[in-house]
């Protein structure tokens, strides 16, 4: 509760709106998705990330809802936060306002019970890892570590990025194998 304060209170990025519920869904397994900013017609409005406010799920919900079939979960049993608290309608600030919210995102990383990690994006991807990524290809499906936990790179799973599926079947087909839920 100490921290959800401290990110319902933080103005290091002005005042752009947050959403108004937890900025860490918890899940009933194992994984947590870090994603890169609250979307403006999805958590922000309807409380649940990858929702709209009449429940129905968003596109770049419905395509990690069908990745996360291939390991017989939905988007419904994984945990989720992201890496910028607020929503970010301008993405050339996504990198410095992920820098901003990185305390956050540690200590939520941090102090959670899931220790496989998805990080759905370059961004997210650099904020955990702490380093500036060039070729995001080179690190996606790889394993890194952080606090104990497996972080494991994922292309975004936006309808605009033309890797969101099939970019990542193979990663999460190599989940199912690795880890048994």
């Amino acid at each position: 509760m100490e921290l959800e304060n401290k990110i319902k209170n933080c103005k290091l990025c002005g005042d752009l709106p947050k959403p108004k519920c937890n900025s860490l869904k918890t899940g009933n397994c194992n994984i947590l998705i870090v994603g890169e900013s609250p979307a403006k017609d999805g958590w922000l409005k309807s409380g649940k990330a990858f929702y709209d406010v009449n429940n129905n799920l968003q596109a770049t919900g419905k395509i990690l809802n069908k990745l996360l079939n291939l390991i017989d979960l939905t988007i419904d049993d994984v945990a989720f936060t992201e890496c910028c608290k607020c929503h970010i309608a301008n993405r050339s600030l996504l990198e410095k306002c992920s820098q901003n919210c990185k305390q956050y995102l540690l200590e939520q990383i941090k102090t959670c019970k899931e220790t496989i990690i998805l990080s759905m994006g370059v961004f997210a991807t650099q904020i955990l890892l702490d380093e500036k990524i060039k070729n995001f290809s080179n690190y996606v499906g790889k394993h890194f570590k952080i606090f104990n936990k497996t972080i494991i790179p994922i292309y975004h799973c936006s309808p605009v990025n033309p890797k969101s599926y099939v970019g990542n079947v193979e990663i999460f087909k190599a989940i199912k194998k690795a880890i048994k839920f």
